[in-house]
């Protein structure tokens, strides 16, 4: 109860978090428009006043808060910034200087742009006003024709009106989305793509040793994405705030936890970047600061290398360079390299995370690790030639870590080596079915530190053919009158067989280890003869007859593993108990 109620207090704080971070970014962002002067030029009554750009054309992506009609030249205190001054000159003196301090008082303000509409004051824009303009940065624009200026702000704000209600709609929807995210204990992964759809942009998240730890993607490939992060990576410097880089088209927030910065997340964009965006990148990245309260590095590297790793025994890995590109951004390159996937699977459920990541720096082996399931581990050595003696001395690394912990090995099974990454999810298949042949099969007293396909030979290979109905088929046709027997009358039938197989068809020994007295054996190995049919002198009857004992003793010890007595034969073992 201590650890629940820790946990839930822990959750509660969480969320105050991202509540207070919503309130403080909406202050910050919520008045800001994505409708420019661009757009504000490409609008239908604009062009209808066929309006020409006489300075600053290169701030044409310059955001429009608000259009201001005025023709006062001194607008001292009347505007906040941002806005698009509408004019016809007519308030302005002959005075070239007069021009001049106007567009000063201008850009003092912060405006947005200048329009100036022609004919009813100037017939062109005064040379000193436009020179004006250029060495101030702020556009300025010429109407060639008369516009009705009310048209223009009716249409213009109802564009912005728009966009703002898109970002209050935006931020509201980000909100609920990252709080249930945060509430539901989301993953690093579930938040960087809740954070891509929202933003509808591609997404990196990475830590500081710029080792990538989640990525979004718009079209599943990464490769072209991580491009163009590592172009970008290597210029961020350690700063607190969000960065927007419209050049880039890209937007950079720190993730901070407990007053350090973790990470950064970079979205980017197919434009220029607009407020919804970043408030939806700024509520992602307090919520991986609070996922962050509950993991540290190492943790977070390790889930990422998971996430990678299940892609690849899934097959759901894509494009290989996507892949190699994935790796690469982690610390881990997979390009020209052979790869040997390994499975680990412990006795007992148990992290073997600590254990794998100090037998590969011991064995100064390369792999990328994760955990598959609760009972199984993944391991994909990283090998620049076709060796496998890398594996080996893993494997051993991995016996004596666990002999120094004082806990049980865990058994390692191999697949093939491969050096093709669409190979890799058979191979890791086949490391899967050498390590549970291995634990279920192998004699008592052999603990190998690994296994391969080689060493779990017949039985081992009928172990992983264990579910294939053409497998259970033959059990059936081989042993089941005997299985039926032992079924209806409680014999021992099979297993007098199996001994007798086993001591190859020594008849002291077979009577020795069953208890019994040699005649009995007689007796029992005549009726077994006529129930199967068969001659037990004869070699090839003795090994399917032995092969057979073998799929079942598997199944006795797997209760996945369907009993072989099925169809008519278990009717008749029912009708008869």
């Amino acid at each position: 109860m201590p650890e629940r109620s820790h946990r839930s207090a822990d959750r509660e704080r969480r969320m105050r978090l991202v509540e207070s971070t919503a309130r403080s970014s909406d202050a910050v962002h919520g008045s800001i428009s994505t409708f420019t002067i661009a757009d504000f030029l490409a609008m239908g009554i604009t062009l209808d006043g066929e309006p020409v750009v006489v300075a600053g054309e290169e701030h044409l992506h310059r955001r429009i808060r608000w259009l201001h009609v005025t023709e006062l030249v001194d607008t001292h205190g009347l505007l906040q910034g941002g806005e698009l001054i509408l004019a016809t000159g007519v308030g302005l003196a002959d005075s070239p200087d007069e021009g001049v301090r106007y567009v000063d008082a201008l850009a003092d303000e912060g405006v947005a742009g200048l329009v100036i509409e022609l004919g009813r004051r100037f017939s062109s824009v005064p040379p000193e006003m436009v020179r004006a303009c250029r060495r101030r940065g702020l556009p300025l624009i010429a109407l060639r024709r008369e516009v009705p200026f009310v048209k223009m702000t009716e249409a213009a704000h109802s564009i912005i009106l728009m966009g703002q209600r898109r970002l209050l709609q935006t931020t509201a929807m980000a909100h609920q989305r990252f709080t249930e995210l945060g509430a539901a204990d989301a993953s690093v992964d579930q938040l960087v793509t809740a954070a891509g759809e929202l933003a509808e942009g591609q997404i990196v998240f990475s830590n500081l040793m710029y080792q990538v730890l989640a990525v979004h993607t718009t079209d599943g490939v990464a490769d072209d994405l991580l491009r163009r992060w590592s172009r970008k990576a290597f210029t961020l410097t350690q700063s607190f705030g969000t960065r927007v880089d419209e050049t880039d088209r890209c937007v950079v927030v720190p993730v901070e936890a407990r007053g350090q910065q973790r990470g950064r997340l970079v979205l980017f964009t197919a434009g220029a970047p607009d407020p919804a965006q970043v408030i939806v990148l700024e509520r992602a990245a307090s919520a991986l600061a609070m996922r962050l309260l509950l993991e540290d590095d190492d943790v977070v590297v390790a889930n990422a290398q998971r996430t990678v790793l299940a892609d690849l025994v899934s097959g759901r890995c894509g494009r290989a360079e996507s892949i190699h590109a994935r790796t690469a951004a982690l610390g881990h390159p997979t390009r020209h390299r052979h790869y040997l996937p390994i499975i680990v699977a412990p006795d007992q459920e148990r992290d073997l995370g600590p254990v794998l990541s100090r037998a590969l720096d011991d064995a100064q082996v390369d792999a990328l690790v994760g955990r598959l399931t609760p009972e199984r581990w993944g391991v994909l050595l990283l090998l620049k030639r076709a060796e496998a003696g890398p594996a080996d001395v893993f494997a051993a690394h991995v016996a004596q870590v666990c002999e120094d912990a004082g806990i049980a090995a865990p058994t390692l099974g191999r697949g093939t080596m491969v050096s093709d990454l669409a190979e890799v999810a058979r191979s890791f298949a086949e490391a899967s079915d050498v390590a549970s042949a291995a634990r279920a099969t192998r004699p008592a007293g052999d603990r190998r530190p690994l296994y391969s396909i080689d060493d779990i030979r017949l039985r081992g290979l009928l172990y992983t053919l264990r579910h294939d109905a053409r497998l259970q088929a033959f059990v059936e046709r081989t042993l089941g009158p005997l299985q039926l027997r032992d079924a209806l009358d409680g014999g021992d039938w099979v297993r007098t067989l199996a001994v007798y197989l086993r001591v190859r068809s020594n008849k002291s020994l077979a009577a020795q280890e069953l208890g019994i007295s040699r005649p009995t054996l007689y007796e029992r190995l005549a009726r077994i003869q006529r129930l199967l049919g068969v001659d037990l002198d004869d070699p090839e009857t003795t090994t399917s007859l032995y092969a057979a004992i073998m799929v079942v003793e598997s199944a006795a010890g797997d209760a996945s593993l369907p009993s072989v007595l099925s169809g008519p034969l278990a009717l008749q073992a029912q009708a008869g108990a």
